[in-house]
């Protein structure tokens, strides 16, 4: 919903006004980050929470567009009375409401999301008690640089673009809006794993892409619909595919020769995450292979094998949930993946 947001914003040609909670206290149905997009003409996009909350939201919007400006919303959810009018959610939330006057940073936004690249938006209030305010907007690129708009490189913007998680500081009055990408997620072979894994990820964000070179693992109604599937060979389809730094290859072939073969040619391309399914020696093997045969060698030690999260999972469905938490992780930058890269080079080195 993010990227659509964008692109309505950076390619409208009517009045809007953008909704963004920005901060969140207690019990709310959206959290930081979320928007929801108001034409001057045309209904909502997006949703913050649906409810009175959104009710206000779309009337403070109104309001911005008519006096074309900014303003703070504060939403209360601590009614006490379950039969009474108040919301009962147990918290409160702030929505930053503002008329888009300046979209270059929006646009700009939209060519590096295109690219692959993750992007943050740094947003400065100023507000004074419950009347307009004015909002400064700037971006900054997937390594902080400032590509529009005036900001600092500063340790919580970079802590925001790695984790993608919005952040309000108050006291300064700036907004961190982290934007992802379309996420794609390659999945070389088309087995069991691979079904229940391309059943999981779309309702997590990933755009799916499934290879594998036997037709009937790629039978119609085999995988969701939304799942882009290919036949073709595994070092072709690697070679075709459109790499970037949003990428996440999973590799779950039949065999540890089709393993090597797939993870020579994805360390070949640029990508987000990279792993391959199986043993702790098969694995292990391999990448001691690719690494005698020149690959880079911290491309080498990044790989994911053996794939997942050590959670003692069995079944296809058990498995694809250790993958997915794992790309979930490192999506978000968690602080736990140093010491799942241990975990799991222990476990390789294992007689």
């Amino acid at each position: 919903m993010e990227l659509e947001l964008v692109r309505a914003i950076a390619g409208g040609r009517e009045d809007m006004a953008l909704a963004t909670i920005i901060e969140v206290k207690g019990s709310s149905p959206r959290h930081p980050g979320t928007k929801m997009l108001v034409g001057a003409g045309t209904g909502p996009m997006g949703t913050v929470g649906g409810g009175r909350g959104e009710a206000r939201a779309l009337d403070a919007c109104r309001s911005c567009l008519a006096e074309r400006c900014a303003a703070l919303l504060r939403v209360e959810m601590v009614g006490a009375d379950i039969i009474g009018p108040e919301m009962v959610c147990g918290g409160s939330n702030t929505m930053l409401i503002e008329c888009l006057e300046d979209r270059a940073p929006y646009a700009a936004a939209l060519e590096r999301l295109g690219r692959g690249e993750r992007v943050l938006l740094v947003k400065r209030i100023q507000a004074s008690g419950p009347g307009p305010a004015s909002v400064a907007v700037a971006l900054l690129d997937q390594d902080g640089a400032v590509v529009c708009g005036s900001a600092e490189r500063t340790p919580e913007a970079l802590r925001a673009l790695a984790g993608g998680q919005a952040r309000y500081l108050e006291e300064e009055g700036v907004f961190y809006d982290p934007l992802f990408p379309e996420e794609k997620l390659l999945i070389l072979g088309g087995g069991h794993v691979a079904k229940a894994l391309a059943d999981l990820a779309p309702g997590l964000g990933f755009a799916v892409t499934v290879v594998d070179d036997r037709p009937e693992f790629l039978a119609p109604g085999r995988f969701p619909a939304g799942v882009r599937t290919i036949q073709s060979g595994f070092e072709a389809a690697v070679a075709e595919f459109p790499f970037d730094c949003a990428t996440y290859a999973v590799i779950l072939t039949r065999g540890h020769l089709l393993d090597l073969a797939c993870v020579r040619a994805v360390l070949a391309r640029q990508y987000r995450y990279a792993g391959f399914m199986g043993s702790a020696r098969k694995t292990r093997l391999v990448i001691e292979q690719v690494g005698r045969e020149g690959f880079d060698p911290a491309k080498v030690a990044a790989l994911c094998g053996p794939i997942g999260l050590d959670i003692s999972a069995e079944t296809p469905a058990e498995l694809a949930v250790a993958i997915m938490a794992e790309l979930i992780a490192v999506r978000r930058n968690a602080g736990l993946l140093a010491a799942l890269q241990r975990d799991r080079e222990g476990r390789r080195n294992k007689p």
